[in-house]
């Protein structure tokens, strides 16, 4: 089954390739070449292609930028790209009580060319996030452009239109979740097609029934007007992903498990459609059918627990396959049909892996061929607590990306939580690169520098394996963040890294520390030749950022808690 399974995704992917990929290409360096109009950009899949981008750059040594601008205050959001125009969301300057805790928010435009702040419009919000959160906040939602209007959401209960010279269109205010805070564990991106917004809010009366529960919504651009409500529901945690079923009907995968109780069910994804006269319909549903332990579950049992099943990442797919990850009783990759969503794989990260971590003596990676992972000693401390442990693999939520045949994704180290079949296992590899081959199901690791510390007149100095601690003082010297795991690596804590990006073949991965890998994605094997850089937002220690890059033109911006930032080409 499984070969007949893999014989045939290798006809499917490749003439996938060749028939989409000719007319996606065209389509982005004519149309889309200077544009970047919502989260995941001009295709919806955090993917692109166009004039040659910088593969490398540092803040901290003025190397590949353009130019710089501080920023009135900490934010989440990305950055959306209109020619000229760049929009973006952070806190209000003086935004923040006594818990450093807000729901006051600003929308900017700035000078695509200069970097100057054009006009700020406010967005107050009802429901309070902490600020500079590590699993989202208030400012986390990216802004949607069609060219004529910007729309700027606050995840704390508001949304607004205006037109390019910041007068307000119309605005809409609606009221989050706040007992548990589910609106705060939160990464949808308002995805923007065919005029219509499409954002993640409570249903509208809120019956008690489905209390907690969310849904994808779809928001009349040009008015503000609600046009429809999903019959599915949607948990917050989630990054759902628009594309094109394999019958050409547009579509968005979402999900529902995590963390902390979330209470939409069934536990699993759907496929919602966006087709006319259709939208927020299902076109399937995938549920899991096996529990925490593997056993397959009893006729009518409902999957009660989030910690086999979850959707904390980005849902990518395409018009064969949809993939996420089994993370008990083994940590597996699960390749799903895109027109059905029965499972056709699922495949472990675990078995006859390729694993090459960092070696401190010899200041080299080894290589472990073909092992099974939970035999091999992470050398780090950050994993290796006792003569007993070993490896849970456990994919860094949101840090996924699918890219030249390959699924990518950063893994969390040390996680504290994550004893669960195996009490003495904890999270790893230490600061991990991974990919698993689509067809094969053929699992590679190498591990990273957590950060690179650059001084005048110095070689770059890489550090492996421990914690990097990092500052939350925002461009006025404010501390911005009372929560401690923001100002972490997000590794121990694992938080919501921002999306990966793919443009032109190269992965961007970003870490909270600021830091950003440039990952060959054809690279043969993933080893050290694959890592093309480790770039940075400024000096190690005093950089945070949980957002996604954006490109437009050939050129990249990118930002930290103070500041924005325009990337050159790479010479």
């Amino acid at each position: 089954m499984m070969k007949k399974f893999y014989a045939r995704s290798l006809f499917v992917l490749t003439m996938g390739a060749l028939i989409c990929g000719c007319a996606t290409t065209a389509n982005i360096a004519i149309d889309n070449i200077d544009t970047w109009p919502q989260a995941a950009g001009p295709n919806h899949s955090w993917t692109a292609e166009g004039p040659p981008a910088a593969t490398k750059w540092s803040v901290s040594r003025d190397q590949n930028i353009l130019w710089r601008t501080s920023l009135p205050n900490g934010g989440q959001s990305g950055i959306t790209v209109w020619k000229d125009r760049l929009f973006l969301t952070t806190f209000t300057k003086d935004a923040g009580d006594e818990k450093l805790m807000s729901a006051e928010i600003e929308g900017h435009c700035v000078d695509a060319k200069t970097g100057k702040i054009l006009w700020s419009v406010p967005l107050p919000g009802s429901v309070k996030s902490p600020m500079l959160y590590a699993y989202s906040d208030s400012t986390t939602p990216t802004p949607v452009t069609d060219g004529n209007l910007v729309v700027f959401t606050n995840a704390s209960g508001a949304m607004a239109a205006f037109d390019f010279e910041g007068k307000e269109i119309w605005s809409r205010q609606w009221t989050p979740w706040d007992r548990p805070a589910y609106p705060f564990n939160k990464q949808h991106e308002p995805i923007l097609y065919n005029g219509v917004v499409v954002n993640v809010e409570p249903r509208d009366g809120n019956p008690e029934e489905v209390f907690g529960w969310n849904y994808l919504r779809g928001i009349d651009i040009k008015t503000g007007k609600t046009l429809w409500q999903a019959e599915d529901g949607t948990t917050t945690y989630t990054t759902s992903v628009f594309g094109f079923a394999p019958d050409g009907r547009p579509a968005i995968l979402t999900g529902r498990g995590g963390h902390h109780g979330v209470p939409e069910r069934p536990i699993g994804l759907s496929l919602v459609s966006l087709a006319a006269g259709e939208e927020g319909k299902t076109i399937w549903r995938f549920e899991p059918r096996t529990g925490e332990d593997g056993k397959q579950l009893p006729e009518g049992k409902e999957l009660a627990n989030t910690h086999a099943w979850q959707v904390l990442w980005v849902l990518h797919w395409n018009k064969q396959h949809a993939y996420m990850f089994n993370l008990n009783p083994t940590e597996s990759h699960v390749v799903i049909d895109a027109t059905n969503g029965e499972m056709l794989a699922k495949t472990s990260m675990i078995n006859n892996v390729d694993y090459r971590p960092w070696d401190p003596i010899t200041k080299s990676h080894k290589l472990y061929k073909n092992v099974n992972i939970r035999d091999i000693k992470d050398w780090s401390p950050r994993v290796n607590a006792g003569p007993d442990n070993f490896i849970n693999v456990y994919p860094a939520w949101h840090s996924n990306i699918v890219a030249a045949g390959y699924h990518y994704f950063l893994t969390t180290t040390a996680h504290m939580r994550n004893r669960r079949a195996q009490p003495n296992g904890k999270a790893g590899p230490s600061h991990s690169m991974a990919r698993v081959h689509i067809e094969s199901g053929k699992t590679e690791y190498l591990e990273l520098p957590v950060t690179v510390i650059r001084k005048p007149d110095q070689a770059d100095e890489f550090v492996y394996g421990v914690e990097v601690k990092t500052s939350t003082l925002n461009s006025h010297g404010r501390d911005v963040a009372g929560n401690a795991r923001s100002k972490s690596d997000g590794a121990n804590f694992p938080v919501f890294w921002g999306s990966p990006t793919n443009i032109n073949g190269v992965l961007y991965f970003h870490t909270m520390l600021g830091i950003t890998y440039a990952i060959d994605a054809d690279a043969p094997v993933l080893d050290t030749s694959a890592l093309l850089s480790v770039n940075d937002l400024g000096p190690s220690g005093e950089t945070w950022s949980l957002n996604s890059i954006s490109y437009a033109d050939g050129k990249i911006y990118h930002r930290s808690l103070k500041e924005l930032v325009a990337i050159g080409a790479t010479p």
